[in-house]
Formats: C-alpha cells, structure tokens, sequence
C-alpha cells in the first residue's frame, strides 16, 4: 500500500492513499438520486443548501453533481447545482480538506527527466484531466 503526503498532510499526518481514494470517490459518486427533493438529505450530507428558485412555484434548485474543481488543488471540488424545472443552475467551489481527489507525485519520463504530476484516484472523474500536471507525459 502506498503513502502519500497530501495537501491534507500540513498536520504532519500521512495520507492512505487507499482510503483517500475511497473518500473521494464516495464524494464523488453519491449523486445516484438526481431526483433529491427539499427536506431530505442531500447526498453530500448538507442538507441545509437546497433553495427555492424564483421560476415558479414548487421549483427548488438541489446539488447534481460534484467534480475536482481544480487543476492544482487536490481538496477543491465543484459543486453544480440545477433547478428541479431546468431554468437555473450555478456552480460553487468548496474545499474538502479531508477528502482530495488525487495524489501529487514525482516521476520520470522515458528520458530520465524528473516531472511532478497530479494522478486521479481510480474512478474519479476530472473535467479538464488532460490539462493536470504531467498528464500524457511518458
């Protein structure tokens, strides 16, 4: 099993990479009830943020989805939120510090070159993963 130091890590504290992967792709993935209604729990466990939206009544703007939110900062995530009558949606950032989405390593290229690179937990799904660093790097 590998250890990392993660951002997280600024206590001192080694982070399982094992169970950091397993934390983040639960935050990730519990999104499976796109049909959450107001007054239950959302699947990121707030369940204080669902809003009325002002399109008409009975429209409530719930939490859809969560992505890494960050080419550089491994405990950002994006959160997008979408009105239950499709008219509306925004996205906000929050920090997990408990919880990033990859690993920030050292590696070397098929020339012997040292390069830092960002690799995503198994299962997790990055918007922009092409654009990390070291990505497609051999």
């Amino acid at each position: 099993m590998t250890t990392h130091q993660g951002e997280g890590a600024a206590a001192g504290s080694a982070v399982d990479e094992e169970e950091a992967a397993r934390r983040a792709l639960a935050v990730q993935m519990s999104w499976d009830d796109p049909e959450q209604q107001p007054g239950q729990p959302c699947p990121c466990g707030d369940a204080d943020h669902v809003e009325e939206c002002d399109c008409e009544e009975g429209a409530f703007l719930i939490h859809t989805m969560r992505i890494p939110g960050s080419l550089d900062e491994l405990t950002l995530w994006e959160d997008h939120f979408t009105c239950t009558h499709g008219c509306n949606s925004y996205t906000q950032m929050v920090t997990l510090r408990e919880t990033p989405w990859g690993v920030r390593e050292q590696a070397v290229d098929r020339h012997g070159v040292p390069y830092e690179r960002i690799r995503l937990f198994p299962g997790i799904v990055h918007g922009q993963e092409e654009l990390l660093p070291g990505f497609g790097v051999a």
